[in-house]
């Protein structure tokens, strides 16, 4: 008898050996055992991670002589042939080259027919991602209504590429990576059964190699045993495999973060003598340096990190002095060689390019450390200022160091006094127009402290005559936005309570033009000829218009 692979001779028969995917598993064994069976199911997940294996099981667990029973004999009729896939009952079909309307055609016409030996018919297709979309619309109405003894099984790397109306009509399960730890402890054990000598540390570069495909990590170790008849250790296993030895890729890092490019580009040197991959390298020094990030951060997951105990020991010594943006540059950097690469650079002379840049790189400094290290400036000292002024200048003047003492150039003469701060001065007396008048100036000084704006317009205005508690005021401008300004309900009202709270008794105003309007050619005002004005700019004339715009002066 031929060779038989060790994929195909270890490949599962029941639930309890598929590896790490017991949230399917048991699932699947528990409907099976209350006959909560679906019509169609979508198996999803990386390749070598068991979703036609599954598929397998679950047809001997519904076809089996003694089920439908989560625990499928393996011996009878309908087990061993579907074992060697040669069931009347149970369909592979390889959408990647089954995958026209035709096909589905074909299929629809199958279903009608009852099942041969077992109790249901059973359609494995695999890599169903592959099929047409006029495929997917031919098959939508069997698989939402199929026959009672037709049950679906879908098998999928990239369930996304799937129509919704497929998935929607489903029970979607799916499967996981193989975690290095279970799949290192598959090899092992499988090795031992056929004989195999190899040590833990190649066991453990397969599982890597593997990533996360029990059937690529059994392909490996075929490729092993063929080598040698004698212990397959881990340098065998690098060279055979093309590997890049964790130890190796610790001194790298190391003489990297000691900042040692020669040390770096000799190793890398010894890497490409021996016929390494320049990107597979960089490749997996980016996964050391992610191991080295998790470290820094605490974590110590075996399985996460993927390292055996002195490998960990190793990489805690290598950060132990490393900060950890360092680290993420360090990773960033060797991110941009890929894209180099990409763009046409030469793989070999990029990642010397890259090994420099990462061994000549100055460490990361904190803004604390470098503020430590500043010379302890003087402070003076600043005595109280006035209330005013500590608002405006407060910062400024606590930066500053103390001056000395000032000297003026006469002798006579004196340091400027500033005059002493009063509260302002209210109204007090009868109320009279002459008192309002005198007290006016006054009053208005109040409203230039309160709001500015409307003292610029107040400050045009001049008592007039008071009576009824209603004070007249006239305004000496032209313009008449001043005036609009004033006679605002909101300034109005802010005006009567200023005069409120300053001459203590409620005051109504009454604001007219006055007549001591500046006439034209004086003061600020020009004589307009309104004729003349977009006599040589037409544009502006139409946007003047358009705008509703209106002509001030006097």
């Amino acid at each position: 008898m031929s060779y038989l692979a060790l994929a195909r001779r270890y490949r599962p028969g029941d639930f309890e050996n598929i590896l790490s995917q017991q949230h399917v598993t048991v699932t699947l064994r528990n409907a099976v055992k209350s006959g909560r069976i679906s019509h169609a199911y979508l198996f999803a997940g990386p390749r070598g991670t068991g979703k036609t294996t599954t598929a397998r099981v679950l047809a001997k667990a519904l076809n089996c002589a003694k089920g439908p029973t989560p625990d499928p004999c393996g011996v009878c009729t309908s087990c061993k042939e579907i074992t060697v896939g040669s069931s009347p009952d149970v369909f592979e079909i390889d959408a990647a080259s089954n995958r026209g309307i035709d096909d589905i055609r074909e299929l629809r016409e199958n279903v009608r027919y009852s099942p041969i030996g077992g109790r249901y018919k059973i359609y494995i297709i695999d890599e169903v991602h592959r099929l047409t979309k006029e495929a997917f619309d031919a098959l939508l109405k069997t698989l939402e209504e199929p026959p009672a003894h037709v049950i679906f099984i879908f098998a999928t790397t990239d369930p996304q590429a799937l129509p919704a109306t497929i998935l929607s009509r489903t029970q979607r399960y799916d499967f996981k990576r193989i975690p290095v730890t279970a799949l290192s402890e598959a090899i092992n054990s499988i090795a031992t059964k056929e004989g195999i000598n190899i040590e833990p540390g190649a066991a453990l570069l397969v599982a890597k190699k593997a990533d996360g495909s029990l059937r690529d990590a059994l392909s490996l170790l075929d490729q092993l045993s063929s080598f040698s008849d004698g212990p397959i250790g881990a340098e065998q296993t690098a060279e055979i495999l093309g590997l890049v030895k964790t130890e190796f890729l610790a001194q790298i890092a190391s003489a990297v973060i000691k900042r040692d490019p020669r040390a770096a580009l000799d190793l890398f040197g010894q890497f490409t003598k021996s016929g390494g991959d320049p990107q597979e390298f960089a490749d997996a020094l980016s996964g050391y340096f992610r191991i080295l990030m998790l470290v820094k951060n605490g974590i110590n997951d075996i399985e996460l990190l993927e390292l055996d105990g002195a490998d960990m020991e190793t990489a805690k010594e290598i950060i132990s002095d490393v900060d950890i943006v360092d680290l993420l540059r360090y990773f960033t950097i060797l991110a941009d060689y890929r894209v180099a690469v990409r763009s046409g650079q030469d793989p070999v002379y990029s990642l010397e390019a890259t090994l420099l840049k990462m061994a000549a790189m100055d460490h990361a400094v904190s803004i604390q450390s470098l503020l430590s290290k500043l010379p302890d400036t003087p402070v003076s000292k600043v005595s109280p200022a006035p209330a005013k002024s500590a608002a405006r200048h407060s910062t400024r003047t606590e930066m500053m160091p103390d001056p000395g003492p000032i000297y003026y150039a006469e002798q006579n003469l004196q340091p400027p006094r500033t005059a002493p701060t009063s509260e302002p001065v209210l109204f007090d007396g009868p109320l009279t127009f002459e008192n309002l008048s005198a007290n006016w100036d006054r009053f208005c000084s109040q409203v230039k402290k309160s709001k500015m704006s409307t003292w610029a317009y107040l400050n045009l205005c001049r008592p007039a005559g008071f009576a009824n508690d209603t004070l007249a005021l006239t305004i000496d401008s032209a313009n008449k936005i001043q005036l609009q300004e004033l006679l605002r309900p909101d300034i109005r009202r802010f005006l009567e309570d200023s005069l409120k709270d300053y001459f203590k008794c409620n005051i109504r105003l009454s604001i007219t033009p006055g007549d001591n309007i500046p006439k034209s050619n004086s003061g600020n005002f020009l004589k307009i000829d309104p004729d003349k004005v977009f006599e040589n700019a037409p544009d502006a004339k139409e946007l003047f218009d358009s705008l509703g715009g209106e002509m001030i002066g006097p």
